[in-house]
C-alpha cells in the first residue's frame, strides 16, 4: 500500500509468464481495475479469465456494457438465439407379422411372398382366367410383346399364370416374371398371351411382393462375381402349385 495523500493501490500478482513478467490484478481504493475498464466498455474479457477468480465479475461487468452498447460495444449485435428442436424419443419397434406363403427365393437372398388372406381371391381369379383361355383360346402369333406389358404365360406344368414382359431379345426370347409368384423365365412368343382385361392388375394387383433380409450382405463368387448364396428347397402349399423354374 502507498500511505499519504495518493489513491491507495494494491498488487495481486497470480502467476508469472515465461519471460518472467508478473500476471495479476491492480485494485485502486478497493476497485478491480479490470473490472472497472470492462464495466466502462473501454475493454472487453479475455478467455485466460476463466481461470481466474473474478471470471463472474468480469462476465457480469461485460454483460451490462452490452446492453448499453457503447464504446467497444458500440456495434455489437447479440446473436439470435438457436432454436432448441426437442429431441423425441425413439419409439421401440413393434413386429406385425402376417401370415404369408413364400413362393421364390433369389440368389441374393430376396424372396416374394403371397399374402394368405388374399389366397381365395387369386385362386378364384386364375381359376376363372383358366376357364375363359380354355374357351377361347388364344391365337398364335396374335399377342406381339413389348416391354412392360402385362400377359399371361404358359408354365411348364401346361397352365396359363398372370406375367410382366420384362425384355424381348432379337431371336424370339421373351424374358417374363410371375406377377403372382416372384419368379422370372424365358419364353418363345408363342407361349405368351393378352391378359384378358376382367384379370388385369387392376381387378386383382399383383400378388408377389419382395422382401429381403436386414443387414445380410451376400458373399460374391470370385470367379464369376455372382451372388453365390444357398438355394434353399421351397415346399409350395397352395394349389395350384406356383410356377418355379428348376435351376
Amino acid at each position: 500500500a502507498i500511505p499519504g495523500s495518493l489513491p491507495q493501490v494494491e498488487v495481486e500478482v497470480e502467476s508469472m509468464d515465461k519471460a518472467g513478467n508478473f500476471i495479476g490484478w491492480l485494485h485502486i481504493e478497493g476497485v478491480n481495475l479490470s473490472v472497472a475498464l470492462v464495466e466502462q466498455a473501454l475493454s472487453r474479457v479475455h478467455f485466460t479469465a476463466e481461470r481466474s477468480p473474478y471470471c463472474k465479475a468480469l462476465l457480469a461487468a461485460q454483460d451490462a456494457a452490452k446492453l448499453r452498447k457503447e464504446k467497444v460495444w458500440s456495434h455489437y449485435e447479440e446473436a439470435p438465439a438457436e432454436e432448441v428442436v426437442p429431441v423425441l424419443e425413439e419409439k421401440e419397434r413393434t413386429a406385425n407379422y402376417k401370415p404369408v406363403f413364400v413362393t421364390e427365393i433369389t440368389d441374393d437372398l430376396h424372396f416374394y411372398v403371397q399374402d394368405v388372406e388374399t389366397g381365395a381371391q387369386l385362386e378364384k381369379l386364375m381359376e376363372n382366367m383358366r376357364s375363359e383361355v380354355g374357351a377361347h383360346p388364344p391365337v398364335e402369333g396374335s399377342f406381339v410383346p413389348r416391354r412392360g406389358d402385362f400377359c399371361i404365360a404358359k408354365f411348364v406344368d401346361g397352365e396359363w399364370y398372370r406375367a410382366r414382359v420384362e425384355k424381348v431379345e432379337s431371336g424370339g426370347k421373351v424374358h417374363i416374371f410371375y406377377i403372382d409368384y416372384g419368379n422370372k423365365e424365358t419364353l418363345p412368343p408363342s407361349r405368351l398371351a393378352p391378359l384378358p382385361p376382367a384379370f388385369s392388375p387392376r381387378v386383382l394387383p399383383p400378388q408377389a411382393t419382395e422382401y429381403s433380409f436386414a443387414f445380410i450382405q451376400v458373399p460374391q463368387d470370385v470367379s464369376t462375381g455372382a451372388a453365390c448364396a444357398p438355394q434353399p428347397a421351397l415346399t409350395h402349399t397352395r394349389v395350384p402349385p406356383a410356377p418355379h423354374s428348376l435351376p
